[in-house]
């Protein structure tokens, strides 16, 4: 089936709606609204909304479309790559929508669901079904889905939702809008594989509900979109491959396509999500363990042997250089609380921390393969850190996410003294095949440019977080000439500009190193057959 309609909301009065208007007042009091975790800044604008229901986003955007203003919308603005950063217009904020909806088990799949709406954090529903508590739902007091609520709380079960970007402050409707993927993407795939339904708001003010499994895209790749009074709008899926790689560069297309697809990963190009419906997975008691070895390449090579033996069943692989070792261990050494953790070993000079599934009430666990991998590798059990129960494994997800932490926070300062500087990631994947490679391109090109940088990330899918901390705009503009090489580079060997991050508006340039003129220009209409006057989210993806 190619065809949906949408539905026309019951209508409120835009005045109802808590906006802030005026760039000097926004300035003023809501500072935090004029960048995300990037820190990239791009000027005035002149509203700010935040509407509390769907109600009112409707209202807000059937307003603002009506007068041709182009909207910005934002969630948690934890992203890297200013995608809710405004461009002129109006900045329309989704942290009210933040109610769980629902809780349900399908029998025909054999799994429990939630559905959530775009603005709960992915920490909150993480709480929600661990706890196997929904205040929300709680107060909804409806006898079918108290129901529901009891039957999830006495099976014995525990659930996870399997996705785990580096952010757990990001928003459920930003994951699934850059179909964000995180460490876990290397067992269990990204965003897109867990997402069973959306709901979106059009430009026009009306919505889609889009489950997954009923809309497909005809022999001819296109899908037919209809409104509430009649009218309708033909789309075209782009005819590009996707890379066989991590990839959210530009729109995923496929030979009949599901509809609920084309919008995960999108970066709200074609409509606002507003409510997603995503499956739980039961979860398996873990060991995570970081294997400190002496050196870069050392650490490369145990992620050859960890991903060669079969034997192991790794949920990720988290790659630690030299110098994010070295940037660690002076965290460390100022505040020792802060890291949470022993001492990082004097002869540590670099690390991959894995995790796999591990069962504490084993009588005779035997892990003498995983000693005999990685002492093939060169390194040495002894010099690792290790633990499973749930105390220990928070406090090391905790680390897990202290580097990103501090890399933004040396670019915070920096900007005080240098506005124009913004955090430059790369988020670049490539095959098995060119995992050395690329390192080896990465580590020359930037030390020889003399930047400092950092590389960390999820090597498990051979894709590295390079984060360059520059010091000035001269080392701005040098980090983002080296960045094209690394695209170029990548592409070269069938990879993807961006795997995780999405393109936003600071990748937007190297979209063309990626794809044809063509291409792009099949992008380009498929975001107007949406979206005619191209006002959601100005900047992102597309060099304007």
């Amino acid at each position: 089936m190619h065809e949906i309609t949408s539905r026309a909301p019951e209508k409120v009065d835009l005045n109802n709606v808590r906006q802030i208007k005026g760039f000097d007042a926004i300035q003023a009091d809501y500072p935090d609204y004029l960048t995300d975790e990037s820190k990239l800044t791009m000027g005035a604008f002149d509203f700010l909304f935040f509407p509390e229901d769907e109600l009112e986003l409707a209202a807000v955007v059937r307003a603002m479309a009506a007068q041709a203003t182009p909207m910005t919308i934002a969630g948690a603005r934890t992203g890297v790559v200013g995608g809710c950063v405004p461009k002129g217009g109006a900045l329309i904020s989704l942290e009210r929508l933040n109610q769980a909806l629902d809780l349900y088990y399908l029998k025909s799949a054999d799994e429990w669901r939630v559905k959530a709406q775009t603005g709960v954090l992915l920490s909150q529903l993480a709480a929600m079904v661990t706890s196997k508590s929904f205040p929300d739902l709680d107060a909804l007091a409806e006898p079918d889905v108290g129901q529901r609520i009891q039957q999830f709380k006495d099976d014995p079960v525990r659930y996870f939702y399997p996705p785990d970007p580096t952010e757990m402050s990001a928003s459920l409707g930003g994951t699934v809008a850059t179909n964000a993927s995180g460490a876990r993407t290397y067992r269990y795939g990204p965003t897109r594989d867990w997402v069973r339904g959306i709901r979106v708001l059009t430009i026009k003010g009306e919505f889609l509900d889009i489950p997954r499994g009923k809309y497909f895209s005809s022999p001819s790749g296109g899908f037919t979109i209809y409104d509430s009074e009649g009218g309708h709008f033909p789309i075209r899926i782009p005819d590009y491959s996707m890379p066989r790689t991590k990839c959210t560069s530009g729109f995923y297309a496929a030979p009949h396509m599901d509809l609920v697809d084309l919008f995960i990963g999108s970066e709200g190009a074609f409509g606002i999500i507003t409510a997603v419906d995503v499956a739980l997975l039961a979860w398996e008691p873990k060991c995570s363990i970081v294997q400190f070895v002496d050196s870069d390449d050392r650490a490369l090579a145990l992620v050859q042997a960890l991903r060669a033996d079969k034997r192991l069943q790794l949920d990720f692989m988290e790659f630690y250089s030299e110098n994010a070792i070295k940037l660690l261990r002076q965290m460390q050494e100022q505040d020792a609380t802060r890291v949470g953790m022993p001492p990082i070993p004097e002869t540590a000079g670099a690390a991959i921390f894995f995790e796999l599934s591990f069962d504490p009430d084993s009588t005779c666990p035997d892990y003498c393969f995983l000693e005999e991998t990685v002492a093939a590798a060169g390194a040495c059990l002894e010099s690792s850190w290790a633990g499973y129960e749930t105390r220990e494994l928070d406090r090391f997800k905790r680390f897990r996410h202290l580097l990103p932490e501090k890399v933004t926070q040396v670019i915070s300062e920096r900007k005080k003294n240098c506005p124009e500087i913004h955090r430059l990631s790369s988020d670049l994947a490539v095959p098995d095949e060119h995992l050395l490679g690329i390192w080896d391109l990465y580590r020359t090109r930037l030390n020889q440019a003399g930047i400092e940088w950092v590389g960390f990330g999820h090597v498990g899918n051979n894709h590295f977080h390079i984060s360059s901390m520059p010091r000035n705009l001269q080392e701005l503009t040098t980090g983002m000439d080296i960045y094209r090489e690394f695209a170029q580079a990548a592409v070269a060997c069938g990879g993807s500009i961006s795997a995780e991050h999405g393109v936003g508006k600071i990748k937007a340039k190297f979209l063309k190193i990626m794809y044809s003129e063509d291409q792009i220009s099949q992008m380009k209409c498929l975001k107007q057959a949406f979206d005619p006057k191209m006002l959601l989210n100005p900047g992102n993806i597309f060099v304007s």
